[in-house]
């Protein structure tokens, strides 16, 4: 077999799909009450007319309306036969209309008259005017609602038949782990099967999930071919590659026929299609962005062309907040957040190779034709909606830094039914985003010691900002035994990038505490990052060093505050007044947000919620 796959076009393989795959459905009578979702295999009539005779419309009186001709304001008609009926109550025989209380009048000994006209039929619902029986309430083919299910059951219906389709989803791979075990080095959890049941359940599509098989090409067949007996369709994650471990296209290959091996789309390029026992089987690949790629771009369109119901996709037009890049020849769908920036959408590129959270934090997708090299930045375009809530217009886009702490300002933003996105990207990129409109703002991170902030460059901005601070990430000068600044002398330390915030937060420190510098030693070479410096302590290389403070908790580092990392967001000024900033504003000066962050180790609540000048 050829290492290398021939991929067929995109549109290619929707079309061989349609003509050469059918599902295989299966019929069951059930219960009207737990029939949502499933799909009906023959028309459901009525066994009832509905209503079953005349019923009134209002609370009022029974009538003729040839008594009420002549009947006015000034000339009221007294009534000389009439009943009383209720809304709903079945119309007593010999009249043909209702008239309402309010349109009576009614004198001190009883006597009743009208003070309008009636006409024919007036407020009475003729017998069948709903339906009569036999009358079709659905026909076949329909995705039950739950609608209709209150329907069915009010014109008699008990039970119904329904054609439902069984997906066997198969799990192959010597690397996956069931959910419930921790996996080790190179190995992973099987998410594939969970993530696609979930989403086949919500067409409808109930699912067989089978147990792990491992890369063994006996086993796989075993279990293909157990699941062609049991399924509509089947669904094999994993091994559908080329390499020496993948094995599901020889083996779908020896007991069935192949349509095609190989798609120009992005992810999933190596995704298969074959014919076994009359049952279409897919293969995946292993990797979730990629299975839910094909799933959502291939499986779904031939559900549809194959008659079972797939909702349409909401679409939106947005403006490109970035540039996308796209292999030429290869139909690309990049996973997108779409927000409200002023008034028009902008789409966010959620980073690829972020594995299944890029799927959760996207809530839309682009997809870019196999004609085009990428889209440009500010490029319009259409791209379909995954979900819908938050709405687009509730969702905040932000660039710049990333800190645990917007996660906990995410998760407070959902009371209000709203999302922060914050897309991770250089100090001038996030500038030059604040000018060019397309995000909300900006998130930075501004080194705090002594009251004041270090300076940072900020000459690509070109108009005025405000940040607000969401909370304030500690340092300190760690160690693993805490110590007194006389005894430093002679202890060893890391040597710093010259110029960092972690430089500046130790000399700030020597300086307040007259330590002599030149009587501490200096370990080489330079430490890079602060995990780093965490490293060499618990090592023993160097004895203290500048870190964050969440971080020394985690390896039970102790030591002094040295200085503060300010998490703020970077706001244009004639923003700072909108609805949705006034809202994060009271949010941060709550107690309940600086209740939250005192439970973060290594976070500051104190100056959260305040507004500054930027820089």
């Amino acid at each position: 077999m050829s290492r290398y796959l021939t991929l067929i076009p995109y549109l290619a393989a929707q079309k061989i799909l349609k003509n050469s795959a059918k599902p295989k459905y299966q019929v069951k009578t059930i219960l009207v009450t737990e029939s949502s979702g499933l799909v009906t295999y023959e028309p459901v009539f009525s066994r009832l007319t509905v209503p079953p005779g005349a019923i009134s419309q209002r609370d009022g009186y029974a009538a003729n309306c040839s008594e009420t001709l002549e009947a006015t304001d000034k000339n009221p008609v007294r009534l000389e036969k009439y009943s009383w009926v209720h809304t709903g109550s079945p119309l007593p025989d010999g009249y043909d209309c209702v008239i309402m209380q309010e349109d009576t009048r009614t004198d001190n000994s009883g006597v009743i008259s009208i003070i309008k006209p009636a006409r024919p039929g007036q407020h009475i619902q003729k017998k069948g005017s709903e339906i009569h029986t036999g009358k079709m309430i659905l026909p076949a083919g329909h995705r039950i609602n739950p609608e209709d299910i209150g329907a069915m059951v009010g014109y008699g219906i008990t039970s119904v038949q329904v054609k439902s389709m069984v997906a066997g989803l198969i799990p192959t791979g010597d690397e996956l782990k069931e959910p419930c075990i921790a996996p080790g080095p190179g190995e992973v959890i099987a998410s594939n099967s969970p993530m696609m049941a979930a989403y086949l359940k919500e067409l409808g599509i109930t699912s067989i999930s089978y147990p792990i098989v491992p890369d063994d090409p006996e086993k796989i067949r075993e279990a293909i071919e157990v699941a062609v007996r049991e399924c509509s369709f089947v669904i094999i994650s994993g091994g559908s590659s080329t390499g020496i471990r993948d094995h599901t296209s020889r083996v779908l290959g020896e007991i069935g026929g192949i349509l095609y091996h190989g798609v120009a789309i992005k992810p999933g390029k190596s995704t298969l299609a074959a014919i076994v026992d009359e049952i279409p089987v897919f293969g995946l690949p292993g990797t979730p962005g990629g299975a839910l790629a094909v799933l959502r771009e291939l499986i779904l369109p031939w559900l549809s062309d194959s008659g079972h119901p797939v909702p349409i996709p909401h679409s939106i037009e947005v403006t490109l907040a970035e540039s996308v890049p796209s292999e030429l020849g290869t139909d690309d769908f990049v996973q997108m957040v779409v927000g409200r920036v002023h008034d028009r959408y902008c789409a966010a590129l959620v980073p690829r190779g972020g594995g299944q959270m890029a799927s959760v934090k996207s809530n839309g997708i682009l997809h870019i034709p196999r004609n085009c090299e990428g889209w440009k930045e500010d490029k319009t375009g259409i791209i379909e909606l995954t979900r819908l809530f938050p709405h687009p217009d509730n969702i905040l886009l932000f660039t710049g830094e990333t800190d645990p702490i917007l996660d906990f300002l995410d998760q407070f933003l959902r009371s209000f039914q709203m999302e922060l996105f914050a897309r991770k990207t250089s100090w001038e990129t996030t500038l030059i985003s604040m000018k060019n409109r397309k995000f909300h703002g900006g998130v930075v991170a501004r080194p705090r010691v002594k009251g004041r902030y270090l300076s940072v460059d900020h000459s690509l901005l070109s108009e005025e900002v405000k940040t607000i601070t969401l909370a304030e990430r500690e340092y300190i000068l760690a160690s693993r035994e805490l110590f007194h600044p006389e005894t430093m002398k002679g202890k060893s330390c890391p040597t710093l990038l010259e110029n960092s915030f972690l430089s500046a937060f130790m000399q700030e420190y020597f300086l307040a505490h007259d330590i002599d510098i030149t009587q501490v030693s200096s370990i080489t070479p330079v430490c890079v990052n602060e995990q780093d410096i965490v490293y060499k302590i618990r090592s023993g290389e160097i004895e203290f060093g500048p870190c964050p403070a969440f971080q020394a908790s985690e390896y039970d580092l102790v030591g002094p505050v040295i200085g503060c990392i300010s998490i703020d967001l970077m706001i244009r000024e004639e923003d700072i007044a909108s609805d949705q900033m006034k809202r994060i504003i009271d949010l941060l000066s709550s107690d309940e947000w600086k209740d939250t962050v005192c439970l973060i180790p290594g976070y500051s609540s104190k100056r959260s919620g305040q507004i500054s000048s930027f820089p």
